[in-house]
């Protein structure tokens, strides 16, 4: 068995061979990860495994790569920020992947506890027909409120999507900065990351809220394409995002553009909504509860002191 190290800007990446095969690669990550007391976090990410007799070899290599880079606290699993690939899969239904769902296997888990890693952080998906969205008569009074404010809903613009982007960046750097394990990112590699998507967007079921046309709030759903694979057809929609400024959560706003658009997507013939990647004690929750989703998979992040 050999193990290589690649020694990168910013990364390490550890590879583990046997018989000239590679079985077990993971990545370690240094810098723009979270911070925990002041100091920089290592995380563990890109982790792929063939050979799950060699897991343990890796994740100590790993952490001790990182101890050697001045680190005492490590997330795993995590493509370096929350921005990134992160979390491992934890529970499932038989519900099919749906689109964006990209997590590391159920295995992991296992494997991390094993090596005393701590679930640190939780997370649901949660499905529900949009016939069960909720539509109780306080949205009239939020809609009366939210109209007082003289804020305004109005579609996504793809022919514009970059300044849309940047108002939807705007919003999520100060609304998520309370979160946990939180790390800044620039505007520029936002609206990279997003830019793959926009041709599969459909721009009736992205909303940002405005305010004398400055934006204060927005949610973001894309249509499951998946299914077209499994079912011939799309059905359903992913609530990926939704995020109103701190100084305007008052009105309730998140309860009213959730009102709109699963009517905007019920109007459109989508049967039901996926709310994606909760974390378990978000605003989210309570949300997807209020719309009687229901659980379809669970997702857990993991750290350790080294």
């Amino acid at each position: 068995m050999e193990i290589k190290i690649i020694d990168e800007k910013n990364i390490n990446v550890v590879i583990i061979n046997d018989n000239n095969e590679e079985v077990a690669k993971a990545t370690c990550f240094i810098e723009n990860t979270p911070k925990k007391d002041g100091q920089n976090v290592g995380t563990i990410g890109e982790i792929e495994i063939k050979d799950y007799k060699v897991a343990k070899i890796l994740l100590e290599k790993c952490e001790e790569i990182l101890k050697s880079k001045g680190i005492t606290y490590v997330v795993a699993p995590m493509n370096g920020n929350s921005w990134k690939k992160y979390r491992t899969l934890k529970k499932s239904s038989n519900e099919l992947p749906f689109i964006l769902e990209n997590v590391d296997p159920i295995e992991l888990n296992q494997i991390l506890l094993d090596e005393n890693y701590n679930e640190i952080h939780t997370y649901t998906s949660t499905k529900g027909a949009l016939n069960d969205a909720f539509d109780g008569a306080v949205l009239k009074t939020i809609e009366e409120k939210v109209n007082n404010e003289k804020i305004v809903l109005r579609d996504f613009r793809k022919f514009d999507y970059e300044a849309d982007l940047r108002k939807i960046y705007n919003i999520s750097i100060q609304s998520f900065v309370r979160n946990p394990l939180y790390t800044p990112i620039s505007e520029v590699e936002f609206i990279k990351q997003y830019e793959p998507y926009i041709n599969m967007i459909d721009e009736n079921l992205i909303l940002i809220a405005e305010k004398d046309e400055k934006e204060v709030g927005f949610v973001f759903c894309i249509p499951n394409f998946n299914e077209i694979k499994n079912k011939g057809n799309i059905e359903s929609v992913i609530l990926k995002t939704i995020a109103v400024l701190p100084e305007y959560q008052n009105l309730s706003l998140g309860n009213l553009m959730l009102n709109k658009i699963a009517k905007i997507a019920k109007n459109k013939g989508y049967k039901d909504w996926i709310y994606a990647f909760m974390y378990s004690h978000n605003t989210s929750q309570r949300m997807a509860t209020r719309n009687k989703t229901k659980v379809i998979r669970e997702y857990a992040l993991y750290g350790k002191e080294i």
